[in-house]
């Protein structure tokens, strides 16, 4: 059954990604334009464990959904909308769940150690050293402008939605105000 809401749990983890892969974009460009040093080896191994952050959130979110579902879209909405609405959201999910993988092996290969915030020790065993390493993160910083193209329209579409068609699109992910 189709529920008529987004739960709380999925509300939680839309905005906690979206939050974390905004500020991991300015961290990024950061960290790759800095000179060597202290600086940049910080900023390099918060952006690996907020990487992996989004990865283990984004499964939890996808495990969610695929256990709750997700509420229709509007009622009125074009077809070709519904469409664009499908595939926009499912590139999404793809390039949330890529780019962190592609980091991580990319990261794993050239530059290991990697490790989530210096506690747990998540070194994939890929070999190939530097070569290989640079191949995959060169993909990865791809994938991530291509994230970040969509997320920017998904949000715009969100706000068309609430500004101009002001149609519950936005509100329904929403935090709830409550006594309102």
């Amino acid at each position: 059954m189709t529920p008529a809401h987004y739960s709380p749990t999925q509300k939680a983890l839309h905005w906690a990604v979206a939050v974390l892969i905004a500020g991991l974009v300015p961290v990024a460009i950061t960290m790759v334009n800095l000179g060597e040093g202290d600086l940049q080896n910080r900023l390099y191994e918060l952006h690996k464990s907020f990487g992996l952050t989004v990865l283990a959130l984004v499964l939890a979110r996808i495990l969610v959904r695929l256990s709750r579902g997700a509420p229709e879209l509007e009622a009125g909405i074009p077809a070709w909308q519904r469409r664009a609405a499908h595939a926009s959201h499912a590139a999404l999910y793809g390039l949330i769940l890529l780019v962190p993988l592609l980091g991580w092996a990319g990261t794993s290969a050239c530059c290991a150690p990697v490790s989530w915030f210096g506690l747990v020790s998540l070194t994939l065993p890929i070999s190939g050293g530097m070569p290989v390493g640079e191949r995959i993160l060169g993909v990865h910083k791809l994938a991530a402008f291509l994230l970040v193209f969509l997320a920017l329209i998904h949000a715009a579409a969100a706000l068309h939605h609430h500004l101009i068609r002001r149609d519950g699109t936005l509100r329904r992910m929403l935090p709830a105000r409550h006594g309102a």
